[in-house]
């Protein structure tokens, strides 16, 4: 464990990048190769869908980019400063929040420069998304994680404390 935390200055940094990368790359193929509102294949339960969403993740909230754009810069400082002084402890919270991290910045940079965020992994009944959303999904899932246990551990440690 201490090995992995050892290179903590390299892993996380890499982490970020690599996300922040492939959300970028995937939306700029999808951008040049397809055009808003059209599909491949038209059909079916998994496809591509070009969507331009001014809302929130998931599209959630509807027409609120400069709203979104705002709170996303707020939320990236704060993410940041989290990762920098609050995670130093437990590599699988580093994680969860370097994928929040990516996430949030894969999807900023969309608003700045586009004035929305491109959407394109359509399944089934799912709103469409991309991957920076399913970055700070995986992250959230993990943040969680990361309490549940962190809890059983202090629950663990309290009972012993007991007898």
């Amino acid at each position: 464990m201490k090995e992995i935390t050892k290179y903590r200055k390299y892993y996380i940094p890499f982490l970020i990048f690599i996300f922040f990368f492939i959300d970028q790359l995937t939306k700029e193929i999808v951008i040049r190769n397809l055009k808003v509102g059209y599909s491949i294949p038209e059909n079916g339960l998994f496809r591509f869908t070009h969507v331009r969403n001014f809302g929130s993740a998931f599209s959630l909230i509807n027409d609120a980019n400069l709203f979104l754009m705002v709170v996303g810069i707020f939320a990236i400082i704060f993410i940041f400063y989290f990762l920098i002084f609050y995670t130093k402890e437990s590599n699988l919270l580093q994680i969860a929040i370097s994928l929040q991290l990516s996430g949030a910045l894969g999807n900023i940079v969309d608003r700045i420069r586009l004035g929305s965020v491109t959407d394109f992994i359509d399944v089934g009944a799912w709103p469409v998304f991309n991957i920076a959303d399913s970055c700070i999904s995986v992250g959230m899932f993990l943040l969680v994680l990361h309490i549940l246990i962190s809890w059983r551990k202090k629950k663990i440690e309290n009972e012993k404390d007991i007898w």
